[in-house]
């Protein structure tokens, strides 16, 4: 990494000080207010586009995770530098033990707006209360079919019964829900209107995310990989045609209303047929604690050594706005060969 007077090197706007926390702005002027940390890299499920059957054969030993302590440290640099929204990732966040703990550690001791998480409920329907309780805002749930025998296959033996009492227990609580699904052809095409009816009856809103060409995902044929206008076509008059709408602070989902005029809504995430990478606000951490300013590049920098070498906090924020300071304009899946991309682990990355 180079030192904190060396960062700006090429940039044409230097800071006067380099003694104070910078915001994250990239060389683009992208400016970074959504962190995505991840917890673990290990799932209690083994989806066939996420993780092989028998899970990824570099998971982290405990000992090179960020600790809870780290954890909180690292969103605490981050809030100083600008990011507002931090969302908990993984694997699965919820097989971390004590998870709990780190939400409420976070959500007390830093700066950030909001604390979300991406999960796959299963272990959802006893921890609800106690994450709403620790600071928690709302979580997405990744569920990509109502049919327990296609997700048993879809997620290699995992129970839907046990993520719909998850999803359940959450709005019970007072968390905000939304549905992550990717829709597969072969697989739960058949299905999308039946699982926006039930997002909708929920009061939820469905996102479909497209299959992106990473690790498992990329080995699947391209035949299966569905984009906007795929599923469009399959909700029919269901969505209305007005031009979709992002949130702004949030994610890249863009949102079209229910056609009917109920204030429903369906999200559309588009890596693929119509990159967002332009109004990038996301950065990402490893469960190692390496910061990553894309899922398609492999440039990191360790916040963990960092923090165990005795660095400071200026050190963590110089690091990551040296991380984000070669951020390309777009993420070039569809540039390199995919066997590169296929030896990339989404859960080791953080999705």
């Amino acid at each position: 990494m180079q030192s904190r007077s060396a960062v700006y090197e090429d940039w044409t706007a230097r800071p006067d000080d380099f003694n104070v926390i910078p915001l994250l702005r990239d060389a683009r002027g992208r400016q970074y207010t959504y962190l995505r940390l991840s917890v673990t890299d290990r799932c209690d499920l083994a989806c066939e586009y996420c993780m092989p059957p028998s899970g990824e054969d570099d998971h982290a030993l405990r000992r090179d995770l960020l600790t809870f302590e780290e954890a909180a440290r690292v969103v605490s640099v981050f809030a100083s530098a600008g990011i507002r929204r931090v969302r908990f990732t993984g694997g699965e966040p919820l097989v971390r033990k004590d998870i709990v703990r780190l939400v409420e550690l976070v959500h007390r001791r830093t700066e950030v707006e909001q604390l979300v998480m991406t999960t796959n409920a299963t272990r959802l329907s006893e921890l609800a209360r106690p994450l709403r309780d620790a600071g928690l805002h709302g979580v997405n749930v990744s569920i990509d079919t109502l049919d327990a025998d296609r997700f048993a296959e879809i997620t290699r033996g995992g129970d839907l019964r046990r993520v719909l009492a998850g999803i359940h227990a959450a709005l019970d609580v007072g968390l905000e829900v939304k549905l992550n699904i990717v829709p597969l052809r072969g697989r739960n095409h058949d299905e999308l209107g039946r699982i926006v009816d039930f997002a909708w009856s929920l009061g939820t809103s469905p996102r479909f995310i497209e299959l992106m060409p990473l690790g498992e995902g990329a080995k699947l044929p391209p035949s299966m990989r569905m984009n906007t206008d795929d599923v469009l076509e399959v909700l029919g008059d269901r969505v209305s045609d007005d031009a979709p709408a992002g949130v702004e602070g949030h994610g890249p989902a863009r949102y079209r209303a229910a056609a009917d005029g109920s204030g429903h809504r369906v999200g559309f995430i588009t890596p693929m047929s119509d990159e967002f990478c332009d109004t990038c606000n996301r950065v990402r951490v490893t469960a190692r604690g390496d910061i990553r300013a894309c899922l398609a590049s492999r440039r990191a920098v360790s916040l963990r050594n960092i923090i165990r070498a005795g660095g400071d906090d200026l050190d963590l924020a110089w690091a990551m706005v040296w991380s984000l300071s070669g951020k390309d304009s777009g993420h070039h899946f569809l540039d390199q060969a995919e066997d590169e991309h296929e030896r990339v682990g989404m859960s080791l990355i953080g999705g």
